[in-house]
């Protein structure tokens, strides 16, 4: 079977494109100045190593941009034209003088200082959010032993196992943080029926898995 995804092949791609366009194998080489037959050898797989500025003087004819061209060689044939073997040289000189210039490093640090800085910051007001909310959390709770003392005593109880355990237990960890991660408040009536008798009914067959026998306790 055929690949949908073929490498690319500058002889291939030339003619396609020349053929695209509607120009001729003599009429492309006489507008690059070489000879009739160039473009056709080329083509052909006769011209093992073309010279990256006649090849830049092709894809030119051929419709791509000028500022484009030399990273469009390299990218995706590896061909390295002269300006951008220019270019990568000088990009890496300039590297090398930013990094013996004190007065680039002096910027660069205090430029990681200061994301530092704002990292820390941006943890410090989340991590204040939270213990503000685990507060609130806590007076509602209060509220609610106070109000209904029959249930919560239940509902604190094993909430209290199940957060004592998840230091010690990594699926008790992963229940905690997986039945959390979402806001369940937004559930339907319907699916909030739906999700207390799917717990019921796995915490009747663990009952039954330890070994109760009998009615299993109220849920």
């Amino acid at each position: 079977m055929e690949d949908i995804m073929q490498e690319p092949n500058l002889a291939i791609d030339i003619k396609n494109l020349r053929e695209k366009k509607g120009i001729g194998s003599r009429e492309l080489s006489r507008l690059i100045n070489k000879a009739p037959t160039y473009i056709s050898q080329l083509e052909r797989g006769l011209i093992k190593n073309p010279d990256p500025l006649i090849l830049v003087n092709i894809f030119l004819h051929l419709g791509h941009k000028r500022e484009a061209i030399d990273d469009f060689l390299y990218n995706v044939y590896q061909i390295e034209t002269p300006n951008r073997k220019l270019a990568e040289e000088a990009w890496i000189k300039n590297e090398i003088d930013q990094l013996n210039d004190p007065n680039y490093q002096e910027r660069l640090l205090e430029g990681q200082i200061e994301q530092y800085e704002q990292q820390m910051e941006w943890l410090d007001s989340i991590e204040k959010k939270l213990h503000e909310r685990n507060e609130e959390i806590k007076r509602e709770l209060a509220f609610f032993i106070d109000k209904n003392i029959d249930t919560f005593t239940d509902v604190i109880n094993n909430l209290h196992t199940l957060v004592m355990k998840m230091s010690k237990n990594k699926a008790d960890y992963d229940f905690f943080t997986q039945m959390f991660k979402r806001d369940i408040s937004d559930f339907n009536e319907e699916s909030k029926k739906i999700i207390i008798e799917t717990i019921k009914g796995e915490y009747e067959k663990s009952l039954k898995e330890k070994g109760w026998w009998g009615e299993p306790p109220s849920f």
